[in-house]
């Protein structure tokens, strides 16, 4: 019975799949401009063609976005176990939070690049900077939201906050932790790859935002749509696997799981 319920879930998204090739196909072939709108055979050529740049930019890329994403995991979820512990934290410190989320990151780049160089530490923290948001506000928001009577309890025992900390409000908050890391990690490879538009890597041995500058200038369209979709299936698989593991982590106990 759970086989067939999988399947039928399955079925609508490759129904629409196979629907936006179709449509894709027969596009490209109205068009008849491959420097424009390449049709999916030609941009499958290309991906197998330059498989080789593909894995190069592919590898720095996922390096990047991984290492923005542990940073901002370890960096945003202290925050907010920081700022759930005091009102006067929370107050002082969480407007610079929303304001780092809300300035563009195009503005501040150049700061980044003179601080840091045209290297990859430079596309690290724009994607750092770009996960960091979802993870503070989701933690902070699960930390804050456990049950009145449950704490009344723990102070009725005379546990410290420390304990109440550790054995009530982070497992509570794993839910909410989850559903941060699975937004943040989408936005990892985003953020790596628009750290490479902006910064670059200054040769053509960079990561795919920086291939598929060089692709776009050679007008080598088939290869710009294998790149992006390549950073796609990056990002897909980011979001698949932080959701997998959050599934098995709370499949025991939580009732979104059941």
């Amino acid at each position: 019975m759970d086989e067939n319920v999988r399947m039928k879930n399955y079925i609508p998204p490759l129904l629409v799949l196979v629907a936006f090739l179709l449509i894709w196909s027969v596009s490209a072939q109205i068009y008849n401009l491959p420097f424009m709108l390449p049709g999916p055979m030609a941009v499958a050529k290309a991906f197998v063609t330059d498989i080789e740049i593909v894995m190069i930019g592919a590898s720095l890329t996922i390096q990047e976005a991984l290492f923005g994403y542990l940073s901002a995991i370890v960096i945003g979820i202290t925050v907010a176990a920081i700022m759930s512990q005091s009102k006067i934290l929370e107050r002082c410190f969480y407007p610079y939070a929303i304001l780092l989320q809300t300035v563009p990151v195009v503005a501040v780049a150049p700061l980044i690049v003179l601080w840091f160089g045209f290297e990859m530490k430079s596309v690290i923290i724009v994607s750092f900077i770009i996960s960091l948001f979802p993870i503070i506000n989701n933690t902070l928001l699960g930390l804050k939201s456990t049950s009145i009577n449950l704490v009344e309890l723990f102070q009725l025992h005379n546990k410290s906050r420390l304990v109440a900390f550790y054995k009530l409000r982070l497992p509570a908050a794993i839910p909410n932790i989850i559903a941060g890391l699975r937004i943040s990690a989408g936005l990892s490879v985003i953020g790596a790859i628009v750290g490479e538009f902006i910064i670059g890597s200054g040769s053509e041995d960079g990561g795919l935002g920086v291939q598929i500058i060089y692709a776009q200038a050679e007008m080598e369209t088939a290869l710009v749509m294998a790149l992006i979709l390549s950073a796609t299936i990056m990002g897909f698989t980011f979001f698949i696997t932080v959701t997998t593991l959050g599934h098995f982590l709370l499949r025991k106990w939580h009732e979104s799981e059941l």
